[in-house]
């Protein structure tokens, strides 16, 4: 036989059920439904001037408007539909978009599955080119997608250097104010030990000439270390060659 104390039993089933978080410690974000947005969009679709102009041809029986041919359009209730879905006015997009690609349980899709969500219930014009310049313009979509066309090839990593200065990367910093005749920062860094050169410099029209970067370059870098195998730089693969071209004549 067992003799269970009473008051540690209690303690155990207070302390099993405590609230470890109370209400005024958490933050509820309010998230709009899929029926909420919906009735918003015919609401404002009521009201728009544009969704209004449609709907007075429709009553005329006019076969076009704005380019848009009407036979598909029809009234229900005061909300104008094309071929039963929710015509979207023009103020809506981008407040449609977010809350479609940004806010959703499945956010930020490509192009091809953000129309497909909003074909199933809404319409506009031109809604393809309005979503593609969306996405585009979308920073989380640019800073975590990797882009798939032929502009766009795989990246590589860099080699490992095997000497100090032989493979070197250049950089301009521009649209700087003047300061002290000089209006850009010119870095030029090493890939084996992140060493540094800081040069400043006076770009002319935004731009500079190849022979002004040899002379950074010789002055610079050449005259302290070694001759580099290689640069890597933002500038393009023309002014590069024809940098090397001016190094050895």
């Amino acid at each position: 036989m067992f003799l269970i104390n009473v008051s540690e039993s209690t303690q155990r089933t207070e302390d099993r059920y405590q609230i470890i978080l109370t209400l005024d410690r958490i933050n509820i974000l309010a998230i709009e439904s899929e029926v909420d947005l919906y009735q918003r969009v015919k609401d404002v679709n009521k009201t728009n001037e544009l969704c209004n102009e449609y709907r007075q041809a429709i009553s005329e029986n006019k076969l076009k408007l704005h380019s848009t041919e009407l036979k598909f359009c029809k009234i229900i209730d005061d909300v104008l539909f094309r071929k039963n879905l929710l015509w979207v006015s023009e103020n809506m997009h981008t407040k449609l978009l977010q809350k479609i690609h940004d806010k959703s349980f499945i956010s930020h899709l490509d192009n091809r599955r953000t129309v497909d969500l909003v074909q199933r219930f809404y319409y506009w014009s031109d809604h393809w080119a309005m979503i593609r310049k969306y996405i585009w313009n979308c920073h989380v979509c640019q800073r975590s997608k990797a882009f798939k066309d032929s502009i766009n090839e795989l990246h590589h990593s860099l080699l490992i250097s095997q000497k100090r200065w032989k493979d070197i990367a250049m950089n301009f910093i521009t649209e700087l104010s003047l300061s002290e005749d000089y209006n850009v920062i010119c870095i030029i860094i090493c890939h084996l030990i992140k060493k540094r050169h800081y040069v400043f410099c006076h770009w002319e029209d935004n731009d500079i000439s190849v022979e002004e970067t040899v002379w950074i370059m010789l002055w610079n870098v050449y005259r302290l270390h070694d001759l580099s195998s290689s640069i890597v730089s933002n500038k393009d693969f023309q002014f590069i060659s024809t940098m090397w071209q001016s190094f050895c004549k």
